[in-house]
């Protein structure tokens, strides 16, 4: 989803809004819906999604749009983390609107929904009480609750919950973010580390419409009473097309050449002190993704990262790796180190029907684990 960074909420013009629109005529009035291709950013790597409201009587062209917040807020990282941070309802001018998207060289799509005059007003009120401050604030959610899901629900609500949606494959809400993941190796591999088994449920139509370009696919086809819901989607900001920028460095050939790297510590600077310091590092590095894993599962009110099975492997507990002789006696240090290569091994064994898809490149990481942990659990590697 796209959020925008400035508080650009222009309090004034949406009073002015807010106090003239139910004077529209509503003949004049075109509601429809915009799409915007992704961006290059993180945040908006899935694209966008506002409403455009047009008055053409009063000469006025609006955009509601539900995927801003204030980048000011206190303690704004610590709230995105906890999954606290309130995004907001904003409304701006379309020239305005479009106008970012240019700068940032995203093609934007429209949509006109065919309403009723009676079926106009009622979103157009619906709009006016959830732009008001004490309505305009509401608690994100990824899959849930987002910029796109609030309009299908607007419109959902004013069709009384009678459209006819295209039958589509189901697939997992995984497949659906790998799809516009294919170029970004890296936010692919990171995402897929964070997000828990609810990524992998499947996601049938009306559910796959939390991506803003899966939602303008499907009113593409959808229909009310044999009637499409709205126009068929068209470019009204087209984007000039650029030159992909590829990494070389992808996350694949990270791991194996760390793997490499151990697999040489190991055979060749087996108990050196370069070997350990490398050792060490990686297990730090782990217990730390494992930290954020469990702070996300259990401590954050995110939903799509609960029940998290990269747990197993990227565990808090290996930040004290380098003190385990220190902190456990050579018994129990055999037999966690032997629970961990087991666990690490059955992960191996059993990744192609884990309950949870987990990128290819984790083998690589569970041979690198057992390959330092394994002298811990006095299993004979080779001769020494």
């Amino acid at each position: 989803m796209n959020v925008l960074y400035q508080n650009k909420f222009l309090a004034p013009f949406l009073l002015l809004f807010l106090l003239t629109s139910l004077s529209y005529s509503q003949d004049s009035l075109q509601i429809s819906l915009l799409s915007c291709s992704p961006g290059e950013e993180l945040y908006s790597t899935f694209g966008h999604s506002a409403f455009r409201v047009r008055d053409f009587k009063g000469k006025r062209d609006i955009v509601f749009n539900y995927g801003t917040f204030n980048f000011r807020e206190k303690n704004f990282y610590l709230k995105f983390m906890q999954g606290k941070l309130k995004y907001l309802l904003s409304v701006e001018s379309y020239e305005d609107f479009i106008y970012s998207y240019a700068l940032e060289n995203r093609i934007v799509y429209e949509q006109e929904f065919n309403l009723s005059q009676e079926q106009k007003s009622q979103l157009i009120r619906d709009l006016q009480i959830n732009a008001q401050p004490a309505n305009r604030a509401y608690k994100y959610d990824f899959f849930w609750d987002n910029c796109s899901t609030r309009i299908r629900d607007k419109i959902d609500h004013v069709f009384n919950q009678s459209i006819n949606y295209p039958v589509r494959p189901g697939i997992p809400f995984r497949d659906y973010l790998h799809r516009y993941l294919v170029h970004s190796p890296w936010s692919r591999f990171g995402i897929d580390l964070i997000l828990g088994m609810p990524t992998d449920a499947i996601a049938q139509t009306r559910e796959a419409m939390f991506l803003p370009l899966e939602m303008m696919y499907v009113y593409d086809s959808a229909t009310i009473h044999e009637m499409p819901t709205n126009s068929r989607s068209h470019i009204i900001q087209a984007s000039i097309e650029q030159p992909l920028h590829k990494t070389r460095m992808t996350p694949f050939l990270v791991c194996l050449l760390l793997f490499a790297i151990v697999v040489f510590c190991r055979f060749a600077l087996n108990k050196s002190l370069a070997g350990n310091i490398i050792f060490n590092m990686v297990m730090i590095i782990t217990g730390i993704g494992g930290l954020i894993i469990f702070f996300l599962w259990f401590i954050s009110e995110h939903t799509t990262t609960d029940n998290n099975l990269h747990l197993i492997w990227a565990n808090p507990l290996l930040l004290l790796y380098p003190f385990r002789k220190k902190i456990w006696s050579p018994a129990i240090l055999i037999w966690l180190s032997r629970v961990y290569v087991l666990m690490l091994s059955l992960l191996i064994l059993f990744f192609k029907v884990l309950p949870q898809a987990m990128p290819s490149e984790c083998i690589f990481l569970w041979m690198t684990l057992i390959l330092i942990v394994i002298p811990e659990a006095q299993i004979r590697l080779g001769k020494k």
